[in-house]
């Protein structure tokens, strides 16, 4: 299969900045020990730089993608360079009128191509990196189209912290209206999914819905509906393009975390490269945790075969896997499953409470040699 039959999105884009993945999910189905070894997909950084925070030896952050690569340089620098304050000022979690003076510190840490990337991208940096790539932007635009169609109380209403049964009522009698519904119908058809890279080839659905705006509808009632809203920092992103506060934030920006991560940040290995053929490179029995997001969506069956097959040869012996996918139905090929298992309990765990609820399938799977 070629690149051009069935990409997501062009890959010199940046096109997260973010990981929209729960890392809570990540931490439940991949239990990272102490010296684990840990492949994961690189996307916006956040998840892989909380995994250091469970001591593993090494985090294989791997990308097709060079951008979202220099992406995990910049955000590396930034966590080695400088001050927590500056640090967090730089990313956008505070207002900073002085990014590009913080940027300037942090220029030997970068190789020359990222380095060319980011002083061709001073907008960007001024702004901070939080919520300003590609995809980013398309969730800012939907939060603010939101907000015109349910009004900023209802918005604010929905954000507030309630009770399990208070929270269900209110999705049930205030929220869940016929424009919020529609609203799926707009932002979420196929004409304008395909402007954002999505062919016509990729609208798929095993859950029973006739089309992704319904699909996409159905899981997002979870999390406005049936999930704590106090801790969702996905839910305020998604309505506001924003975090509510400093401690509702992924765990590497928080304070408390931060000289750990600091301290362990060579730990973490940059590789931008497709997972399969960066896979065959590896030693046999070399990785403990597989992070491996929604990336068989874009590969035909029998690529997908491929990456599994090397999956299980670089696997350690009880390897643990978390696999996505976002619309198009994949699944470890049947002749596999005798060595790569789905755990159902922990499975079914995981995606009942998995706070992004934009995946179609969120499931965790063990190695079993």
């Amino acid at each position: 299969m070629s690149k051009d039959e069935k990409q997501q999105v062009a890959l010199f884009k940046l096109v997260f900045t973010h990981n929209w993945e729960d890392p809570a999910s990540d931490h439940a189905a991949l239990n990272i020990q102490r010296d684990d070894a840990v492949m994961c997909i690189t996307s916006g950084g956040c998840n892989a730089i909380g995994f250091l925070l469970f001591d593993p030896s090494v985090i294989y952050c791997v990308d097709i993608n060079p951008t979202q690569s220099y992406l995990m340089e910049l955000k590396l620098a930034a966590i080695k360079k400088l001050s927590f304050d500056a640090f967090i000022m730089f990313m956008g979690l505070r207002p900073c009128d002085h990014r590009l003076s913080i940027y300037r510190q942090l220029t030997n840490e970068l190789s020359p191509d990222a380095l060319n990337f980011w002083n061709s991208q001073q907008d960007l940096l001024k702004q901070g990196l939080l919520m300003n790539g590609k995809y980013e932007r398309f969730i800012k635009m939907s939060g603010k189209f939101i907000t015109v169609l349910q009004g900023k109380n209802r918005v604010q209403g929905l954000l507030k912290e309630k009770s399990q049964k208070e929270q269900e009522q209110y999705f049930d009698t205030v929220w869940n209206t016929q424009r919020f519904r529609y609203l799926f119908k707009i932002l979420f058809n196929k004409r304008v999914l395909a402007r954002r890279g999505l062919s016509a080839d990729y609208f798929h659905f095993d859950d029973g819905s006739k089309s992704f705006a319904e699909s996409f509808y159905n899981r997002s009632k979870k999390a406005f509906r049936n999930l704590p809203v106090d801790n969702n920092y996905f839910l305020s992103l998604y309505l506001t393009g924003r975090y509510r506060n400093e401690s509702a934030v992924p765990d590497y920006l928080k304070k408390e975390n931060f000289n750990l991560l600091k301290s362990r940040v060579d730990r973490m290995k940059i590789i931008t490269l497709d997972a399969q053929s960066w896979l065959q490179s590896m030693e046999v029995a070399s990785i403990s945790c597989f992070a491996l997001s929604n990336i068989c969506e874009l590969m035909s069956e029998q690529e997908t075969e491929r990456l599994f097959k090397e999956v299980i040869r670089t696997a350690r012996p009880h390897a643990r896997i978390i696999f996505r996918n976002l619309m198009i139905s994949r699944e470890v090929p049947q002749s596999l499953q005798s060595v790569i298992r789905k755990n159902e309990s922990l499975s079914k765990y995981i995606f009942d409470n998995d706070r992004s609820f934009v995946y179609g399938k969120v499931a965790a799977y063990d190695v079993m040699k």
